[in-house]
């Protein structure tokens, strides 16, 4: 195995269950109208994400004055979980006359207004090699609708151009699973094991 800086591949879809009744049937005849290759809308959706991003590890350090106000900084006691940020970014490309975006907006809209569901069904980002093999899965649980970048119409945007917008979730808890076994590392048996088993 060669190091590698690629990192694009990975596999995020949103959950076929992500996208209410009303709205497939709403937009349906628009993708039909235009042409769009997709059976159905969350189809379309899922071809326009471009990125996901997984938040970073951040705490405070709690501090304590000693003698002559020396500053002393400690290792904090707080859960595992939330040493982790709580928002994931989906970058979607706008395409379409932004139909995607207008589906999203009224996706986001109609969770909101949603009483019954406090939470989404969970998301999850899924790594894999060049076989195509899983080597890890992050799993996002718990997860509500925060936030959908705005819109911009522009009649001094005539060419042709990358057009993006992002929307950001909430989520409470993460899983992170790794998925390769014995049978997808090595299927020589006569190569020695140089990874040791924690």
């Amino acid at each position: 195995m060669r190091l590698s800086s690629q990192s694009s591949q990975f596999v995020f879809n949103l959950p076929a269950n992500f996208v209410p009744p009303e709205v497939l049937n709403s937009y349906t005849p628009i993708l039909d109208k235009n042409w769009i290759q997709y059976e159905n809308v969350i189809d379309y959706l899922n071809s326009t994400i471009k990125a996901v991003s997984f938040p970073g590890i951040s705490f405070e350090l709690p501090m304590q004055y000693l003698i002559r106000g020396k500053e002393r900084q400690y290792k904090p006691a707080k859960n595992i979980q939330d040493i982790v940020g709580h928002d994931i970014t989906i970058t979607f490309a706008s395409v379409d006359a932004d139909i995607n975006y207008w589906i999203v907006f009224d996706i986001v809209s109609k969770h909101y207004l949603d009483v019954d569901n406090l939470y989404l069904n969970p998301f999850t980002i899924t790594a894999v090699d060049i076989h195509r093999d899983g080597i890890y899965r992050i799993i996002f649980k718990e997860i509500i609708l925060k936030n959908l970048s705005d819109n911009k119409f522009d009649y001094a945007q005539q060419k042709i151009s990358s057009k993006e917008f992002t929307m950001t979730f909430h989520f409470n808890f993460y899983e992170v699973e790794f998925l390769l076994d014995r049978s997808k590392v090595l299927e020589l048996g006569t190569v020695p094991q140089i990874i040791q088993k924690i």
